[in-house]
């Protein structure tokens, strides 16, 4: 209990509910949970095509109260949208969450300020269609909510909601046992893609729920199979630099990129089809397993890569080939895709990952002080810079702000910093940086963020430490 009330923001989440929401709150035990965002460090987007990930996660985080009612209501409340400080309110009708579909509450959270309640009722409405829940019979809940992550930093804000409040519903219905974390986790992508709208991989609830601290969790998205966490050599840690150009999972490049790369993969498949190497093209018959980044580089190189598109209109595409295998997404036929160059950065992504792992693995077996180690680290942080030029010029998710950081983080080198990128969704955000432990790499951290300050406006902020994720941090009772 006391490792949970110790971890931010649960307490001051409390205390503020006890000051701030006494009308329902009190006198009701209250149930708290909390939930980390993450530092995508390798392996971003690359998610949805099936690539090895390295997640970190942050000391920020997200904290949920619970309460029940006895009005057939869930009221939800959220510390972060406000109007002089008063916390903003949204109530729906658990008859609806019980009995509409899906689709039906995802256009009713489409409604002008409703969205963000989406993410906290819709586990609620998961929860019972993939029947985990009965909630014909629920008296109703309060719920609320605040979060110390960055609202379209690029750090996973909306997924750990998710993960803290999906963890909370869990605990009391008495339902963790029936799951595991890869359940627990996929169930909040449901909630993301399905309920909120935004066509996200598994990564980031995956990152918020079976994370570890000080340690990168490794996960191969095929569809989620965990390895074992990756362990920063000693002395090294990873960090993350919020640009405060906001960014976000549900905008329009995010998605085409995505679409674009499964349009890659389903030419792919045509041609394994016209040279007789698949006997058809479908699911069945795909050799890469669904996944792109079970196709290497050099294959890709050697038969592929040439005879896709720069670009392609929907339109084009629909005609010849019809649909890709994508579930998050379709494609558009007045839209024009950047094939060739979104195939590029997941094939390629993939094989970047894959590297950088082996080589946090040789540089933890290596004497902390040593010129074998160093050149490793740096031969890995060199990874993370070929990831983010190809985040700009390849998937169309580049910022010239993030750009300017990486740049920046390059010219600091020697005082312990190896390698930068832009993380996750890209198009702003954070950008991941890994470094020495020291004090001189957070005064040259310092010194980036003055630098980048003077020349945009932007004011950065610095995600420097980490801390356990959900799954590891059982729910608690307070009176």
């Amino acid at each position: 209990m006391n490792q949970l009330l110790n971890l931010d923001p649960v307490a001051t989440l409390l205390q503020r509910v006890r000051a701030e929401l006494s009308a329902d709150f009190t006198g009701a035990q209250i149930r708290l949970s909390r939930a980390p965002g993450r530092l995508d460090v390798m392996g971003g987007i690359a998610d949805y095509t099936g690539s090895l990930v390295c997640e970190a996660t942050l000391d920020r985080a997200a904290a949920v109260a619970m309460t029940t009612r006895n009005d057939g209501q869930v009221q939800v409340f959220s510390f972060n949208l406000y109007d002089e400080h008063v916390p903003f309110m949204m109530r729906i009708p658990v008859e609806a969450l019980a009995t509409r579909s899906i689709e039906d509450l995802r256009d009713e959270f489409a409604q002008p300020g409703r969205k963000w309640a989406g993410y906290l009722a819709g586990c609620l409405a998961i929860l019972r269609e993939q029947g985990y829940v009965d909630l014909k019979d629920v008296g109703g809940f309060n719920l609320a909510v605040l979060s110390t992550v960055p609202l379209g930093a690029g750090v996973s804000s909306s997924a750990a909601i998710e993960v803290a409040t999906m963890m909370n519903f869990v605990e009391h219905f008495g339902i963790r046992g029936e799951m595991d974390p890869m359940r627990f986790s996929a169930m909040c992508q449901m909630v993301e893609n399905r309920v909120v709208g935004a066509p996200c991989g598994i990564m980031d609830q995956v990152s918020s729920c079976a994370g570890h601290e000080s340690a990168l969790l490794r996960m191969i998205c095929q569809p989620h199979e965990l390895q074992e966490p990756l362990k920063l050599p000693e002395g090294v840690r990873a960090l993350g630099i919020n640009s405060n150009v906001k960014h976000s999972v549900g905008g329009g490049m995010y998605g085409k990129t995505r679409c674009a790369a499964f349009m890659g993969h389903r030419i792919i498949l045509e041609m394994m089809a016209k040279s007789g190497r698949v006997p058809a093209v479908a699911r069945e018959h795909d050799p890469l397993r669904g996944y792109l980044a079970n196709l290497a580089p050099e294959e890709y190189e050697r038969d592929f890569r040439e005879h896709l598109p720069m670009s392609m209109s929907g339109q084009q595409f629909i005609e010849k080939f019809g649909k890709t295998f994508d579930s998050a997404t379709q494609v558009e036929p007045g839209i024009e895709y950047h094939v060739r160059p979104a195939t590029d950065h997941h094939v390629y992504e993939a094989a970047r990952v894959r590297k950088f792992s082996e080589l946090m693995e040789m540089a933890a077996r290596l004497p902390s002080i040593s010129a074998a180690r160093t050149r490793v680290l740096e031969q890995a942080g060199e990874l993370m810079y070929q990831s983010h030029d190809s985040y700009g010029s390849n998937a169309m998710l580049g910022a010239e702000e993030c750009d300017l950081l990486v740049k920046l983080v390059r010219e600091n080198a020697s005082a312990g910093l190896y390698g930068a990128k832009i993380t996750g969704g890209g198009s702003g955000g954070t950008v991941a940086v890994l470094a020495d432990d020291t004090r001189e790499a957070e005064a040259a951290v310092e010194r980036i963020m003055a630098a980048y300050q003077d020349k945009t406006g932007n004011r950065p902020e610095a995600f420097l430490a980490s801390s356990p994720g959900a799954w590891d941090v059982r729910t608690v009772l307070h009176s």
